[in-house]
């Protein structure tokens, strides 16, 4: 598919990346000659200087021809006008970055009148994910399928932990969990285990499963389950604002410090319900003298990712159970989890992966298209979920007797508003949704997980 991406930034980079290597023609339009040498050196794509907006530049760049027009500029007008003048120029789909909360209280009609297929914005998709982790904060990352009732959580072996030395095998004995363990990261290499493999401290663990069963499982592993009732916020950022109006729809307190009495100002304004402390939110004797070790959590979303990673460091010293760090840099998460921050959000990859999702949606045309799509461990594993269509490959065989690829496990089988643990005696059936857990990139439909 033609892919043109406006935008050379990180995200726009990102992207680039991750399209050129599913062999996507990909080209890249930016002002900033500097961004496109780094890319032209980098990646393997076509890149041309000048104005995403413009007429004559889209032009040049075949933007009647393209699939997709993909705007991540810096500039939420300059992203809509883009998206508007491609789909005049012939685009069939256009894809635009919109961040400032005003936007969004008028989203679908935004989107409707401007005739953009997809608009991101990646603040509120990482509140979204703060969040869900601040519901559940014995979990590293949640990821969540079949209209949220099937979740993906991650989570880590501690010593004396119940589950270290277990086998699966003995795991589905002793606790008789309806969740499927499928994918194990340790010491930098990643497992799609079997019933032999056994388990130890340290490993990074997902688990998959029905919200009942997973909440279920968590209690029989004495991990909490109770939801974060205070959180404090680092920086009054756009996340910061989307995160406090979530968080108090559900009743969690928010206390937000913010340096910019102005922020403090408009985010008092707009969200009464939470608490601005107006201040350097990285001076650890404001943290204690707002009480710091009385919060459940502490969500680091300041500029710097280095005043991030110090001040998460200084609430784990706290003792705070659940730490959640942003940062913009992708070389960083490494070094953020191997200082045993485990919850990380990186903006840049939230909205790589929304795109992404959209591009193999428009792509998968036979056996079922991708409905969901999360990229796991730095994009190594990628968590896919699937509606089975009647022109899907070995429909109606057992899985035990499908030639499905090594790397590859089936998850989870949703059918009905019912969602099973598979067993070799199951088989796909016209309108399931499927969870595929792969160490392939690159699926966009579900007949891709067959060797033939």
């Amino acid at each position: 598919m033609r892919i043109i991406i406006i935008g050379c930034g990180n995200v726009g980079f990102t992207l680039a990346e991750i399209l050129s290597s599913e062999k996507h023609d990909v080209t890249i339009i930016d002002d900033d000659e500097d961004a496109l040498l780094s890319a032209a050196e980098n990646l393997d794509v076509m890149y041309l200087k000048g104005s995403g907006a413009s007429l004559r530049t889209l032009s040049q760049a075949g933007t009647q021809h393209a699939g997709v027009v993909i705007a991540v500029t810096r500039n939420d007008e300059v992203n809509m006008l883009c998206c508007v003048t491609a789909k005049k120029l012939g685009a069939k789909r256009t894809v635009a970055r919109i961040r400032d909360p005003e936007y969004m209280q008028d989203f679908n009609k935004l989107k409707r009148m401007l005739d953009i297929d997809l608009i991101i914005n990646p603040e509120r998709s990482a509140a979204g994910e703060i969040l869900r982790l601040l519901r559940f904060p014995a979990a590293v990352e949640i990821d969540t399928f079949y209209r949220g009732r099937v979740e993906l959580i991650g989570f880590r072996i501690v010593p004396d932990d119940m589950l270290d030395g277990l086998s699966l095998i003995e795991f589905r004995k002793k606790l008789s969990a309806q969740v499927l363990l499928s994918v194990i990261e340790r010491d930098g290499d990643i497992y799609i285990p079997r019933g032999d493999f056994v388990l130890k401290d340290g490993d990074l663990v997902y688990a998959a499963g029905k919200y009942e069963d997973i909440t279920k499982f968590f209690r029989a592993i004495r991990r909490t389950t109770n939801m974060a009732a205070s959180v404090m916020i680092l920086g009054g950022s756009r996340t910061a604002h989307y995160l406090a109006q979530m968080a108090s729809s559900v009743k969690i307190k928010s206390v937000i410090i913010e340096i910019d009495e102005k922020k403090c100002i408009r985010l008092a304004e707009d969200i009464p319900n939470v608490t601005v402390i107006n201040g350097d939110g990285t001076d650890q004797e404001l943290l204690e003298s707002e009480n710091i070790r009385g919060m459940d959590a502490f969500v680091a979303l300041g500029d710097l990712d280095e005043e991030n990673l110090i001040i998460s460091l200084f609430a784990l010293s706290c003792g705070i159970r659940k730490v959640v760090t942003k940062i913009n840099r992708r070389d960083y998460a490494p070094l953020v989890n191997s200082l045993g921050l485990e919850s990380v959000i990186l903006l840049n990859e939230i909205t790589a992966t929304h795109i992404l999702h959209f591009v193999r949606g428009l792509i998968g045309s036979r056996g079922g298209a991708v409905v969901s799509l999360h990229r796991l461990l730095d994009g190594k594993v990628e968590a896919l979920e699937f509606v089975v269509k009647n022109d899907m490959r070995h429909l109606g065989d057992k899985l035990k007797n499908l030639p499905i690829k090594r790397g590859v496990v089936i998850a989870v089988i949703s059918r009905g508003g019912k969602s099973i643990i598979p067993t070799g005696d199951d088989a796909f059936m016209e309108g399931d949704n499927v969870v595929v857990v792969t160490m392939h990139t690159g699926f966009d439909e579900l007949n891709d997980i067959f060797e033939r």
